[in-house]
């Protein structure tokens, strides 16, 4: 069976919740991130307000002994706020302490030497570099100015994010292959199911098993043995028709024949045996497409062919004699099988019969005369070539189609190559056809490959 070339069902319902767990993850890591950066901010901001209250007590000793002139001198930040983040660095959070002039009286070493332009009440105020936050002194007028870095925030932030979706990324090819063995293994009725269904043809139209299917299954499995049980109805109805048909006509085609041929024989006036002559020739016909309706109706009903090894040399040598009886064929038609072999193929020896002679009285009819070819060669093929007109390249491909006038001449019913097709699929062979035959001009072949049998079987000589 070929598998779905397009996209598999596994495949799809991989890709679809791979796609539907990944999107809602993703979205889970993003309000994740968000709310993380949100506390991140909340926690650094706290931090900042705490620092900067503890700072300023401390610093006011330094201010009164210092009044004179600003100090670059920093005091060191609380031990917590030094050591609480193992990435913290000292520069990522500065301080100035100002009065109400704004004149810088202490700041930290890395703390800018002009004052932090923010406002001077309390709060908090944002800079390209940094989050300040200014907080006055209950009883005197200093301010300090107590900064974190705007970039070190930022690393942070990011390295929130990464260590969310890091899980995502690596646990999201592991949750794919996952699935596709949960669903693999849970499609396996479908692919069962599928099989059993693609094995059903115009030859096979048995019912599709249902055993072990899901229910969801059971009613596809129902519906495709109730389609297979009416078209087996009506392909046997057909088929018996056809067959029926051309049986109850054989005997009254051939006893109107036989009068026709006593009435010919008569002295008859010469617009009557015209006449009678015409029915004749048209009575012959309708035998004949009877007895290709038999023949069509036994190729496609199968039960009775045999696989049997069959000499195709014996088999094309029966042939070969019934149409040498024709006087007109006896230097037309050439057999040729190998002197010293016997060429064995699986089958049945009446349906390749019938095949064998369809092709040489095709060849006989659109072959205008020509020479004709019969071939039974190693290791299991029959080829029959005529080296007529042939067939156009653009009408090959509509010569294997029933009820369709012959490619060649626009005669015929139409049933012959389509009986030799069938009996060639039956029989588990191929058929190939060219026009003109390889090395020739002009000319048709039929080519007909079988499945070779073991010389040491006894060949069937049914005939």
């Amino acid at each position: 069976m070929k598998r779905l070339s397009a996209q598999s069902l596994s495949a799809r319902l991989t890709r679809s919740l791979l796609w539907s767990i990944g999107g809602a993850w993703f979205a889970v890591v993003a309000g994740s991130a968000w709310y993380a950066r949100t506390e991140l901010n909340e926690g650094m901001d706290s931090t900042l307000v705490h620092t900067g209250h503890r700072l300023l007590d401390l610093a006011l000793h330094d201010v009164v002994l210092h009044a004179a002139s600003p100090i670059s001198l920093s005091l060191p930040l609380p031990p917590q706020i030094q050591h609480g983040d193992a990435s913290f660095k000292e520069e990522d959070m500065v301080y100035q302490i100002v009065d109400a002039s704004r004149r810088v009286l202490l700041r930290s070493r890395e703390a800018p030497a002009q004052p932090l332009p923010v406002p001077l009440v309390n709060g908090f105020a944002n800079l390209p570099e940094w989050r300040v936050y200014t907080y006055r002194h209950p009883d005197l007028p200093v301010f300090i100015h107590i900064a974190d870095a705007t970039e070190h925030r930022q690393e942070a932030q990011w390295e929130t994010t990464f260590w969310l979706l890091l899980p995502m990324l690596g646990v999201l090819p592991l949750l794919g292959l996952l699935i596709r063995f949960i669903t693999h293994r849970g499609l396996a009725p479908v692919r069962q199911l599928a099989l059993e269904i693609s094995q059903r043809n115009g030859h096979n139209l048995s019912h599709v098993s249902a055993a072990s299917l899901p229910s969801e299954l059971q009613v596809i499995s129902d519906s495709t043995n109730h389609l297979l049980q009416h078209l087996s109805d009506a392909l046997d109805t057909e088929r018996a028709l056809a067959a029926n048909a051309a049986h109850e006509l054989r005997t009254p085609l051939t006893a109107t024949q036989l009068h026709l041929h006593t009435l010919l024989n008569l002295p008859l006036p010469l617009p009557a045996r015209t006449e009678a002559g015409k029915a004749l020739a048209s009575l012959v016909q309708l035998s004949r497409r009877a007895e290709k309706l038999l023949q069509m109706s036994r190729a496609e009903s199968g039960a009775t062919l045999n696989s049997e090894p069959v000499n195709l040399g014996l088999l094309a040598a029966a042939i070969a004699q019934e149409f040498w009886t024709d006087p007109r064929l006896l230097d037309k038609l050439h057999l040729h099988t190998p002197p010293d072999k016997d060429v064995m193929a699986l089958g049945d020896f009446d349906a390749l019969a019938i095949l064998l002679r369809n092709l040489v009285e095709n060849a006989v009819r659109y072959g205008q005369g020509s020479d004709i070819d019969i071939v039974a060669e190693l290791p299991a093929v029959l080829r029959v070539r005529d080296l007529g007109p042939g067939v156009a390249p653009d009408k090959m491909a509509r010569i294997r189609q029933r009820h369709v006038k012959s490619a060649r001449d626009g005669a015929g019913y139409g049933l012959g190559m389509s009986i030799i097709s069938t009996i060639v699929e039956r029989q588990g062979g191929r058929l190939t056809l060219a026009s003109p035959p390889a090395g020739h001009p002009a000319g048709f072949e039929a080519v007909v490959h079988l499945p070779p049998a073991a010389l040491d079987t006894a060949p069937s000589d049914t005939f």
